[in-house]
């Protein structure tokens, strides 16, 4: 698979030559790198050019911000790699990354994206002080995952634990396909949950990055603009994927533990503030609208409406304590139904293959068309799940 190295440039001169030979080091080389800087106002394109001779592409354009300079990179590289390795200006990649992370590409079910543990150095390149409160940030995030067995969609709700665009390697047809959003500290965090949500992020427990904490860091800023960034990146979130938690079972059951989950963020999204915005929002609905919404939910595709959602915490109850303190029993008592109900709807499946199967191999008609060479997709055993090959060898 081929693999493009991009970074988006924009007034890190200082920084920018360790970024550019990180990549040049790499044990397992870059095959393509290419550098957009963003209309930089000091000498950050004179720096460049001194690495175009090593293979360095560089694009100059006028200032459009980080999320269209991105998608610019990606699309450019887009026309010949197949996967897309994206570095801010001011980080560092270990030499072993791309060793590392690009096989994960070509496993069995591999995911769209893959991520990687990270350490924080300071502006002078020396790691930050574990006192420095960046750093805290960082072992608690880390720390709520490890020790909560998360999943990758409940841990990005809590937090980005990802942290950076840095730390992002990505088919391109999926880059394309998600492009970033125009946010100023978020456009990482909405691909990212958006990749959660969708179990399409692959992590290596293993620090193969270094991000720079310096005082440009656009996360450095009063509360406010990025408390107001992050609930609209939710809404943003909710109307994006709104067609897709409809008609996606397992996507709308991670959302539902995300937007769980995101109860105990430790990163800048505010429940009560959300609510109150959907509260103003729902305001401007007719009571009629709201009537019409509700009971245009899909009784036949929604299965969750045959069901009383806090059924298991009566079930689990001990009678000593108060039904709310079997919150924890009754999600692994709800957890242990619906894989239940996996199994379930799996043997159903391999059942109902197996009876096609059968009816198949009895027929004249596919006894003749295999006499003369016919017949192969039917026989193939193509698909992943027993659904996919029954689909297959129902020519759907």
């Amino acid at each position: 698979m081929r693999l493009a190295t991009v970074i988006a440039s924009y007034n890190h001169a200082q920084y920018i030559v360790p970024a550019i030979e990180s990549v040049l080091n790499q044990s397992r080389p870059t095959d393509r790198f290419l550098v957009i800087d963003d209309g930089s106002k000091d000498d950050s394109v004179e720096v460049i050019r001194q690495f175009e001779d090593r293979g360095v592409e560089l694009i100059v354009q006028e200032n459009a911000g980080a999320h269209a300079t991105w998608n610019r990179c990606i699309e450019e590289v887009s026309k010949d790699c197949d996967l897309v390795s994206i570095l801010n200006s001011d980080d560092i990649y270990e030499p072993t990354r791309f060793e590392k992370c690009v096989p994960q590409f070509e496993q069995p079910e591999a995911k769209a994206v893959v991520s990687t543990g990270l350490h924080m150095i300071d502006s002078e390149g020396d790691l930050l002080s574990p006192e420095e409160s960046r750093a805290k940030w960082l072992r608690a995030v880390w720390a709520m995952g490890r020790e909560s067995d998360a999943e990758a969609w409940e841990w990005m709700a809590m937090a980005n634990f990802v942290v950076t665009s840095s730390n992002i390697i990505t088919r391109t047809d999926y880059a394309l396909a998600n492009p970033f959003q125009p946010y100023r500290f978020n456009h990482d965090y909405f691909f990212l949950s958006g990749a959660a949500l969708r179990d399409q992020i692959h992590l290596i427990d293993e620090d193969l990055l270094e991000y720079r904490v310096h005082p440009q860091n656009n996360i450095n800023t009063d509360p406010a603009p990025l408390l107001k960034e992050m609930l609209r990146m939710h809404f943003d979130l909710y109307h994006h994927f709104a067609d897709e938690f409809t008609a996606d079972a397992a996507t709308r059951s991670r959302f539902y533990e995300y937007m769980r989950a995101i109860e105990n963020s430790v990163s800048s999204f505010h429940s009560g503030l959300f609510q109150l915005l959907l509260a103003q929002l729902s305001a401007k609905a007719t009571p009629e609208e709201i009537e019409a919404m509700v009971n245009g939910l899909d009784e036949e595709s929604l299965l969750e409406l045959h069901d009383y959602p806090n059924k298991a915490l009566v079930n689990t109850w001990d009678e000593t304590s108060a039904p709310q303190a079997a919150t924890n029993l009754a999600g692994k008592y709800e957890a242990v139904r619906e894989e239940n109900r996996k199994l379930k709807a799996e043997r159903d499946a391999w059942r109902d293959l197996a009876r096609a199967r059968n009816e198949l191999l009895r027929s004249k008609g596919f006894a003749l068309s295999r006499l003369f060479g016919g017949g192969k997709r039917e026989v193939s055993d193509a698909g992943k799940s027993p659904q996919e090959k029954l689909r297959n060898l129902q020519g759907e």
